[in-house]
């Protein structure tokens, strides 16, 4: 698909799937790697803690997610985060429906002096839960 430099397209989720097959077949590529690595853009607000069972109880810090993949998540929060440590993630269920998980940070980066775009890696895959049209924001 021909698209201008500068301009941003967005894709359906069939037209992706279809480009995958299509990729497949000219590559020998596996589209499966390919789709296991898509993103959802959803906002979840997420409760960030340290995995230590004694520093857990001790600070939490509120963010809200950008990104969901099965591997892990992007989000915003209001301080940095240390990269490499074990931490624990607790989403609002009423929001998105998984049950709290551990992650390690492996990226954090400042945007601001009050936001820090923030990249978790989930310790096991977790699946997302497809996103219903009103719940897209």
């Amino acid at each position: 698909m021909a698209h201008p430099f500068g301009q941003q397209a967005s894709l359906a989720d069939d037209q992706v799937d279809d480009l995958l097959d299509d990729l497949e077949l000219r590559c020998h590529t596996g589209a499966s790697a390919a789709r296991g690595q898509t993103a959802v853009r959803r906002k979840v607000a997420v409760t960030i803690r340290p995995a230590d069972v004694i520093a857990r109880k001790t600070s939490a810090i509120a963010a809200i997610t950008v990104e969901l993949r099965r591997q892990g998540l992007s989000c915003l929060c209001p301080e940095p985060v240390a990269v490499g440590s074990v931490f624990h993630l607790a989403f609002a269920r009423e929001q998105l429906d998984v049950a709290p998980v551990l992650a390690i940070c492996d990226r954090c980066s400042m945007q601001n002096d009050a936001a820090f775009e923030v990249r978790f890696k989930f310790v096991q895959e977790v699946d997302v839960p497809a996103v219903a049209p009103d719940q897209s924001s």
